[in-house]
């Protein structure tokens, strides 16, 4: 089975040999460090489609999250993870609660300067 290139996926070799350069590292040194060879990456990243592990992996050692790149590819309203949707929902919760904390200050203090 032959897998063809995603011309909309991005180029995860040069991506990845972009931030080793900026991580004061290389392709070759990455291959060290996770036992793999330096070829067996550039073929497995040439490909365009890398294993989730190899991603993990890398973002692990590269102090990167690589799967932004992927993430950058979905539509806006597709983007957002569970755990952002749950933070948000939280946000949203504790706002209320401040707001209706905020009102019965104001209504006590209301009541306060009365006397």
């Amino acid at each position: 089975m032959t897998t063809t290139k995603h011309p909309q996926l991005p180029d995860m070799l040069t991506i990845i040999k972009g931030w080793a350069k900026v991580k004061g590292t290389s392709l070759r040194k990455l291959a060290l460090k996770t036992g793999k060879s330096q070829t067996y990456y550039n073929k497995i990243l040439k490909n365009g489609d890398p294993k989730a592990s190899l991603l993990l992996t890398l973002t692990d050692i590269l102090h990167v999250n690589l799967f932004e790149y992927y993430l950058d590819l979905l539509p806006e309203h597709k983007r957002i993870t569970q755990r952002e949707k749950m933070m948000k929902e939280k946000i949203t919760e504790l706002e209320n609660e401040l707001k209706r904390v905020g009102e019965e200050r104001d209504r006590y203090w209301e009541v306060v300067s009365k006397k």
